[in-house]
């Protein structure tokens, strides 16, 4: 989840708790208001009797033959029996009935108090229905929550309006972030921003890859630098190996052995040399990309140079080249990438098996897939199966010895990543793995 959406989240949980609460405080304030409002309605229905028979003794006896002060309002007056302390004003809420006849039941405040007539005390209780206040209440309080309710919307649309554009810097720099891959990807300099945090990140930022991308480009030299300095001494050594061999006649079994342990090693760090700096030169971009390649022939190519490796394990080919796919780039590095990929496919396959090397060519991608059945790729290797020197022991011993360097696939991603094309490495359904090259 983003950061605005967290903070938006945030704010919208906090807001909802905080509509909760403020929804039962408001419920219990207008409530209380309006019962107090209702109070002094039935205080001043009091009073107005009180000036009434004040003004008139006899209409004492009107007031309880009616017994009513309107359509939601009625009263009882008796005597005074003491049930009611004097001039007090004693507030109820209670369901009762207005006549006798009535079945259902009404919730009504009651204000018990007393007056007083020509020095004779009567005990008065005034009735009011709450139905009608009720009402009043609900309408107040969803009037008043609803407007609170809209004000908590208005407020996380401006909040995400508002985070939006604070957090468009931090947002920029995390989408720069996503598309280096390595430091040469990045040329400029993340931007200035007026928010502190976002500088700081930025500058800190800027330090790193520059701190990266010198020690970087150090390393490609050295790399290039040591694997051609490499190549004389190691011919040399090779040569002297030969000589040695070749001169079998003058030497022990014990020179001859170690004779041919340094020729062979000398082979091997020779291809390893080539091989680094061969990367070295992809990954300085030395190469011209304005070739046109047929695919199928390059591909019939690689075929043909590791015929002899092919035979010798027995492996059958099958290729369907029926889809035509003419890309532009180095010829000579694509058919590196195509020979390591199917030399890979033919050390890895055990004898008497079959390599299946396919082109697609759909209406959005072209493709080549190479797949074989051998062992497949182990779930350790499946992340960084591309990486250098990626090659694990135990696997490799199952089909013999191995002589791999360990860069064959990483020469692939390097000349992938230079021309723009994808790369995929999976396992088949049943054994076997299954190289595929997007152009």
């Amino acid at each position: 989840m983003k950061l605005n959406n967290k903070i938006l989240l945030s704010n919208l949980v906090l807001s909802v708790i905080i509509f909760l609460i403020t929804s039962i405080g408001m419920y219990y304030l207008v409530n209380d208001t309006v019962y107090d409002e209702l109070d002094n309605h039935l205080i001043q229905h009091k009073i107005d009797l009180m000036n009434q028979v004040q003004g008139d003794p006899a209409s004492v006896g009107q007031v309880q033959e009616l017994g009513g002060l309107g359509s939601y309002e009625w009263i009882d007056i008796y005597p005074y029996e003491g049930e009611v302390k004097l001039n007090a004003n004693n507030f109820t809420t209670l369901d009762t009935t207005r006549n006798p006849d009535e079945v259902s039941s009404e919730a009504y405040r009651r204000l018990a108090t007393t007056i007083s007539v020509n020095d004779r005390y009567y005990t008065v209780k005034i009735y009011e229905e709450v139905a009608a206040w009720q009402n009043i209440s609900m309408t107040i309080l969803v009037s008043v929550l609803a407007g609170l309710l809209i004000w908590i919307l208005l407020l996380y649309l401006l909040n995400q309006m508002v985070f939006d554009r604070i957090l468009t810097p931090f947002y920029d720099t995390v989408d720069t972030l996503e598309t280096i891959s390595d430091p040469t990807d990045f040329e400029e300099k993340f931007p200035d921003s007026t928010t502190y945090e976002v500088k700081v990140l930025n500058d800190a930022l800027n330090t790193m890859l520059n701190q990266v991308r010198s020690s970087f480009e150090d390393q490609k030299k050295f790399i290039q630098n040591a694997s051609h300095e490499l190549l004389t001494p190691l011919s040399i050594i090779r040569q002297k190996a030969e000589k040695i061999l070749s001169n079998a006649d003058n030497c022990s079994q014990q020179t001859l052995r170690a004779a041919s342990e340094i020729q062979q090693t000398t082979v091997r760090l020779s291809r390893l040399s080539n091989a680094l700096l061969l990367i070295s030169r992809v990954e300085n971009k030395q190469y011209e990309l304005d070739e046109q390649i047929d695919i199928n022939a390059v591909s019939n190519e690689v075929l043909e140079e590791l015929d002899d490796f092919i035979k010798l394990k027995s492996i059958t080919v099958e290729k369907d080249f029926e889809n035509d796919i003419t890309i532009q780039g180095n010829k000579e590095l694509i058919h590196s990438a195509i020979y390591n990929i199917v030399q890979n496919a033919v050390k890895f396959s055990p004898e008497r098996s079959t390599i299946h090397i396919q082109t697609n060519a759909g209406s959005e991608q072209e493709e080549l897939v190479v797949s074989d059945q051998g062992p497949g790729i182990p779930d350790e290797l499946k992340k960084s199966l591309f990486d250098r020197f990626k090659k694990e022991q135990d696997h490799l011993n199952k089909l013999g010895k191995n002589n791999g360097n360990g860069l064959g696939l990483s020469l692939v991603k390097s000349i992938c990543k230079l021309h723009g094309f994808g790369y995929r490495a999976e396992n088949k359904n049943g054994s076997g793995a299954k190289i595929t090259l997007q152009f």
